[in-house]
């Protein structure tokens, strides 16, 4: 990427990103190659907020099991987000907003319509010192008349450790009639964490995950992880390694690991 700063500089810039992803998805047999291009105007609001408003146009060549395609999108689009933390590497309490959605229309520039939404919201408090309780939050939604030529990159999959512990990255999803998960219009994902303080850097947890990705907007099949961790806080941040059960698999103990700010 390439950034022109704005007035006032240090909050404000035009960045000019692109990039390229390959990604194996959710099954060895299913993949994205991802090429994306487009400015982003970045600015601080004087309300605290953080927002960028982007024009992104996006080529994406993929396979989801049987099915293959090319679909390229022209998508304007804007988020929102607000952090208030009294610690960027290690914040004892504070809490993050983030809100996203962006538009494709079929003719313009895109070949098929949709409207694409995402929000999180992340919590973190800290009582006595020693206990901290941490929540999060994540929804995503899409409408769209044409759902085969929607790519996998604005589809939605569930589980891994930033989602639902205890299940594969990307195995909580739709399935086709050959078993192949291809991921869903709708998304939800939350988890609960309480973190004891044993050292100066050291914490032990214990947690609870939920969510899933869906089709339709009846009561969704939400899937549940439980399991324990450690965290070193290190001068990046908390580096984690946790150990979580999936109570709606046959699969056993799973190892997580992660690292950065809790919000």
């Amino acid at each position: 990427f390439y950034d022109i700063p704005l007035d006032p500089p240090l909050t404000d810039k035009l960045r000019f990103a692109g990039g390229y992803q390959y990604e194996e998805i959710a099954d060895k047999d299913s993949l994205s190659k991802l090429l994306t291009l487009g400015p982003e105007w970045h600015s601080k609001l004087p309300s605290g907020w953080q927002r960028v408003v982007s024009l992104k146009w996006q080529r994406e060549e993929y396979r989801l099991g049987d099915d293959s395609g090319l679909s390229t999108l022209l998508m304007p689009g804007v988020s929102y987000s607000y952090l208030k933390s009294d610690n960027r590497i290690d914040p004892h309490n504070g809490y993050r907003l983030q809100f996203e959605t962006k538009v494709a229309k079929e003719g313009l520039g895109s070949d098929t319509n949709l409207l694409y939404g995402t929000a999180l919201v992340k919590g973190l408090t800290t009582v006595f010192d020693k206990h901290r309780f941490l929540g999060r939050v994540q929804v995503g939604g899409s409408a769209t008349n044409g759902y085969k030529s929607v790519p996998p990159s604005l589809r939605f999959f569930a589980g891994g450790d930033q989602s639902v512990r205890g299940y594969d990255y990307q195995s909580l999803s739709p399935e086709n009639s050959s078993g192949d998960r291809i991921g869903g219009r709708y998304m939800v994902a939350g988890s609960v964490e309480y973190q004891y303080s044993v050292a100066e850097k050291w914490r032990v947890a214990t947690f609870i995950d939920q969510g899933n990705s869906f089709n339709t907007l009846e009561l969704p099949n939400l899937k549940t992880g439980v399991g324990i961790g450690v965290r070193w806080v290190s001068p990046v941040g908390p580096i984690r390694l946790d150990l979580a059960h999936a109570m709606d698999d046959d699969g056993g103990i799973r190892l997580h690991f992660s690292m950065g700010p809790e919000l």
